[in-house]
């Protein structure tokens, strides 16, 4: 579902399937409501990830799982620099290194969390879904998801949000 590169020529499975697929998103949203189905941080985002692709969010349906890695790989959009975003057990920050996790040297520059009152769109929809669904270490590390991080390069500021789109999109 979730894949962006369908066959050219091929209908489009949300067109060929609008009744199967609206019966998958009733069923992933009772099971996010479910405290059995959905009761790690891991399978809460795994359904997460499962209703935006079948809502139609390709990029966030495919790439949301960066979650529960703790860290997207991104270009910087000034540089194109390989930035890692590590937001989790290893810190909040950006770094060039990507052994970052192991006692290096390397320049980690700390991420700047988009404050949750200032969040928009999927980020906002997101992260007050993950509160509704008493997930708040995930709605934790979406503020930084939906936030900026400064290239640990040329020190330019840029959403990673949009790096990902950028790279996944």
């Amino acid at each position: 579902m979730a894949g962006t590169d369908q066959p050219y020529g091929v209908q489009d499975p949300r067109v060929a399937y609008a009744s199967e697929i609206s019966d998958l998103v009733r069923l992933t949203e009772e099971a996010l409501q479910d405290p059995g189905l959905a009761d790690t941080p891991t399978t809460y985002v795994h359904l997460l990830a499962a209703l935006l692709s079948f809502e139609g969010a390709d990029v966030w349906g495919e790439w949301l799982d960066g979650l529960n890695d703790e860290e997207y790989e991104v270009s910087c959009p000034t540089c194109s620099t390989e930035n890692f975003v590590a937001f989790g057990a290893h810190g909040f920050f950006s770094t060039t290194d990507s052994m970052y996790m192991k006692a290096t040297t390397a320049r980690k520059v700390p991420l700047q969390p988009q404050a949750s009152s200032a969040l928009a769109g999927l980020g906002r929809r997101l992260h007050n879904r993950a509160l509704a669904d008493d997930q708040s270490g995930v709605a934790h590390k979406l503020t930084y998801v939906f936030g900026n991080a400064q290239c640990a390069e040329c020190d330019v500021v840029f959403s990673v949000a949009e790096a990902v789109v950028a790279r996944r999109g």
